[in-house]
């Protein structure tokens, strides 16, 4: 948190036993200091990620917003445990990182398959489409509407 990104890695490195805690701590440093590549590096090294490293490398793929990484975020998607689907924090990372790696087709899709909709959730949608250039607000205005249903 204090930005020291190195002395927290030498620490993450020396650690012989590294939990999903630590992994965690460490990806988070990284999105925080804008490696959110290294966060990519390091959930190849995870067998059994949790919601909250499944959320982090969401943000990271968001980050970055390349084609690899929205091809990743696919093939994440796929394979975790169905109780994370339900997940609001999951679902609202992914239509993120969907939205903004440019597959807005994706994020409507999840979006319109979401029964409980929340602020952040809304919120994801409508910030993909101005980080995208959507201006005729035609999206985000029809997503707002159904916030208000």
């Amino acid at each position: 948190q204090c930005g020291d990104i190195d002395r927290a890695r030498s620490l993450f490195d020396g650690s012989s036993k590294k939990t999903l805690n630590i992994y965690g701590a460490m990806m988070k440093g990284y999105i925080r200091n804008n490696q959110a590549k290294k966060v990519v590096d390091l959930f190849s090294e995870i067998n059994n990620p949790d919601r909250v490293i499944i959320n982090l490398l969401f943000n990271a793929c968001a980050q970055l917003g390349t084609a690899k990484e929205l091809s990743l975020v696919k093939k994440v998607s796929l394979n975790i445990p169905k109780s994370f689907h339900s997940d609001p924090f999951i679902q609202t990372s992914l239509i993120d990182a969907l939205m903004k790696c440019g597959d807005t087709l994706a994020a409507q899709s999840l979006f319109d398959t979401i029964k409980t909709r929340n602020l952040f959730i809304y919120g994801a949608m409508m910030k993909g489409n101005n980080h995208l250039g959507i201006r005729d607000g035609t999206g985000s205005v029809r997503n707002f509407e159904k916030f208000g249903r």
